[in-house]
C-alpha cells in the first residue's frame, strides 16, 4: 500500500509556474531564499532559447545548467513546449512591465530615455534575441506584449501630441516606429551597429543615442522647424 509520500501531485503548467516559484523552501546559510527547482530550470532556459532558439535548444544542457533531472524539467513544465512558454511569459510580462503598461504624465523625452536604458538590460536582451529567433524560424508568435493592450510608447506619443508637446498632425504611429529603432536596433544588431558607428564606444554611443532622441523630441514640437539633408546636385542625397 502506498503511503502519503507516494501520492501522485499536480503537474505545473506554464501558466501555473508563478505559484511554484513563489513557495518558501527555507532560507540558506547566509539568510536568502534557495532558488526552487522550477526557477533554476527556467533561468536555465532563458538562456538556451535565447542563445539557440527552440529548435535549437537541447534539454540536456539546461537539466545540466540548471543542476536538475530531465524528469524535473518534465514535472514541472510537461514539455519543451510548456517550457518555452512558461520562458515567453515570463519575458512578455516583464517586457510589458518596462514599456507598456500605463502611461503617467512625465515629458516624452523622460520616458523615452528611460527606454533605452532598459533596452540595454541583459533581461531586455534576451527577450530580444528570443524574438529574433522566432523570426527567423518563420513563426509568427504573438505580440511582444498582452493581446488587446496597446504599445505604451504610442500612448505615450499621443498623450504628448494632446499635451502640446509634439505636433499633433504627425502620424504617432510612424513617430513609435522611429523612436522604437533608435531605442533597440544597437542591441538587437550589435555587429551591424559597430560598421553603421566605425566602433563608436558603447558609453560614446548611448549619449549620443540619447541626444538625437531629445534633439528629435525637441524639433518635433508644434512649429518647430527641423533642418532635412541637403539634397546635392543631381537629385541624390549625401551620404
Amino acid at each position: 500500500m502506498k503511503g502519503p509520500a507516494c501520492r501522485s501531485r499536480p503537474r505545473f503548467g506554464s501558466s501555473a509556474y508563478h505559484e511554484l516559484v513563489s513557495q518558501p523552501r527555507g532560507a540558506s546559510r547566509n539568510g536568502r531564499m534557495p532558488a526552487t527547482a522550477a526557477e533554476r530550470i527556467l533561468s536555465a532556459a532563458m538562456r538556451e532559447f535565447a542563445k539557440y532558439g527552440f529548435a535549437g535548444a537541447r534539454v540536456e544542457r539546461i537539466v545540466s545548467r540548471a543542476d536538475v533531472s530531465p524528469r524535473s524539467l518534465y514535472y514541472h513544465f510537461g514539455s519543451k513546449r510548456g517550457l518555452y512558454d512558461a520562458v515567453r511569459k515570463r519575458l512578455s510580462s516583464q517586457h510589458f512591465e518596462d514599456f507598456v503598461r500605463g502611461v503617467t504624465d512625465e515629458p516624452l523625452v523622460d520616458r523615452l530615455m528611460a527606454n533605452i536604458d532598459v533596452a540595454m538590460t541583459p533581461r531586455w536582451q534576451t527577450w530580444a534575441r528570443l524574438l529574433m529567433w522566432e523570426a527567423l524560424d518563420g513563426g509568427a508568435g504573438s505580440a511582444p506584449y498582452p493581446e488587446g493592450t496597446v504599445p505604451g510608447d504610442l500612448l505615450a506619443i499621443r498623450a504628448a501630441q494632446e499635451r502640446g508637446e509634439i505636433d499633433p498632425e504627425l502620424d504617432p504611429h510612424v513617430l513609435t516606429l522611429a523612436f522604437i529603432a533608435i531605442t533597440f536596433w544597437p542591441t538587437m544588431f550589435p555587429q551591424s551597429t559597430k560598421r553603421l558607428t566605425e566602433g563608436m564606444p558603447s558609453g560614446e554611443l548611448l549619449r549620443a543615442r540619447k541626444e538625437l532622441v531629445r534633439a528629435f523630441v525637441q524639433g518635433l514640437g508644434t512649429g518647430a522647424a527641423m533642418e532635412l539633408p541637403a539634397v546635392v546636385p543631381g537629385g541624390e542625397e549625401p551620404r
